[in-house]
């Protein structure tokens, strides 16, 4: 009683001449049922349907009365859940737009950096366990004396990585052999054996059989990709003009911490 004494008094001196209207929608009572029908893997009865319209209506009047309160003003968690709700709104709508050809050629050349693709490579490996040997020179030697295209698989040390890597990129072989070897591998020509290619492991003769050069990539080569981030930084130009909008109507003051 003393709580519903000091909400009328409340609500009657904040009374207003016009009152706030509370709309429940079509679209939110579809809203309401369709939330029903996945929880309870049925329609609602006219019963249940009118207490979710009801419940809903109450969450409306909480919420209108608490703004008007004043209660939202330092509710960090509310601010921060309405903020994301803006943002997933103007997300949603960027997330159905489909870039033309032209639209996503011009968002490819601006950013060639970001989508130009590795050289790419085919090579055998004979790999040399510096541990293994006294004189590494001599062995060399000696191993390119024999048929290395044929018997590469058979020569040299053992190790856990193959000897034969097909269509690998430089990131690849960085992860496998290390960046001082994935990088020596651009400067050795083609179809040729080349000793003393360092590893982390030890040193390797090697041969490229083919190579691709890096290129920056075509739209029919990462479509998905650039489709996926042509929406992403939509997104967020979007984000950045709606904020550049709203700051341009309020003016912001930031008060000193000391």
């Amino acid at each position: 009683m003393v709580v519903g004494s000091i909400l009328f008094i409340y609500l009657s001196n904040n009374d207003t001449s016009t009152s706030p209207q509370i709309v429940i929608t079509k679209g939110k009572i579809a809203q309401l049922t369709a939330q029903f029908i996945k929880t309870r893997q049925r329609e609602p009865s006219k019963e249940e349907l009118k207490a979710l319209i009801d419940n809903q209506i109450k969450e409306n009047l909480a919420f209108t009365h608490g703004v008007n309160m004043g209660l939202l003003e330092d509710d960090s968690i509310i601010k921060r859940r309405i903020q994301q709700k803006i943002e997933f709104m103007l997300n949603d709508s960027i997330a159905s737009i489909e870039p033309t050809p032209k639209e996503l050629q011009e968002y490819l050349n601006k950013h060639k950096k970001r989508y130009t693709i590795a050289p790419i490579y085919s090579f055998r490996h004979i790999y040399i366990n510096p541990d293994n040997h006294q004189d590494i020179e001599s062995f060399i030697t000696k191993l390119k004396s024999k048929d290395l295209d044929n018997l590469y698989g058979e020569l040299g040390d053992s190790m856990i990585i193959e000897s034969q890597f097909k269509d690998i990129t430089t990131a690849q072989i960085a992860r496998l052999l290390g960046d001082k070897f994935a990088k020596t591998l651009d400067t050795l020509p083609l179809h040729s054996w080349q000793s003393s290619i360092k590893s982390g492991y030890g040193e390797h003769l090697v041969i490229i059989d083919k190579k691709t050069p890096s290129h920056i990539a075509t739209i029919k080569e990462i479509d998905r990709v650039l489709r996926r981030d042509f929406r992403v930084d939509a997104q967020k130009r979007v984000l950045e003009e709606f904020y550049k909008e709203l700051e341009s109507q309020y003016i912001i003051k930031v008060e000193e911490s000391k």
